[in-house]
């Protein structure tokens, strides 16, 4: 049987993760509509909140996380695009990534830079895997997160180690 400790401690990393995977579909209906997140944000988390909490298993999202990243994201767009962009190899630009790509990146890569609380492993990892939940390539989104992260917070990669795989 878990210890009480884990089974608490696992409820606010679930709550975050479904932060997370609302962060992105936000991002994503904002790129969408070329609109502000403010303009729909309280409709898409009456609408769909409960449902993506469901999915985690916990009762409500974390607001704070997931107003911080849609927030940051929007507010840093151009910075966090030029960030992306420099991780491309030659050839590939944003333009040529999905739509979903893009706002999966944005949301990582806001988290990455941003919020330097949060683990960097476990940020490139939940990412990694919401890409793999929306469909994305997940080797490609692994790989950019990997590298801004290694670029981002060099002192916590290397003493947490070489590889993020």
């Amino acid at each position: 049987m878990k210890d009480e400790k884990e089974i608490l401690k696992a409820v606010p990393v679930r709550r975050r993760s479904a932060a997370r995977l609302a962060a992105v579909q936000i991002t994503y209906q904002s790129l969408i509509t070329g609109q502000s997140a403010l303009n729909f944000v309280h409709q898409f988390l009456a609408s769909y909140a409960d449902d993506v909490a469901k999915s985690f298993k916990v009762k409500y999202l974390d607001e704070a996380h997931l107003t911080a990243l849609y927030t940051g994201v929007e507010n840093n767009m151009e910075a966090i695009d030029i960030a992306i962009a420099a991780q491309l190899v030659d050839g590939w630009s944003l333009d040529r990534l999905t739509r979903i790509e893009l706002s999966v990146l944005r949301c990582g890569s806001y988290e990455i830079q941003s919020m330097l609380d949060v683990p960097v492993r476990a940020v490139v990892s939940e990412y990694a895997a919401l890409s793999d939940a929306c469909g994305c390539d997940v080797a490609f989104v692994n790989a950019v997160l990997d590298q801004l992260a290694r670029a981002a917070r060099i002192v916590e990669m290397e003493k947490n180690g070489d590889a993020l795989d």
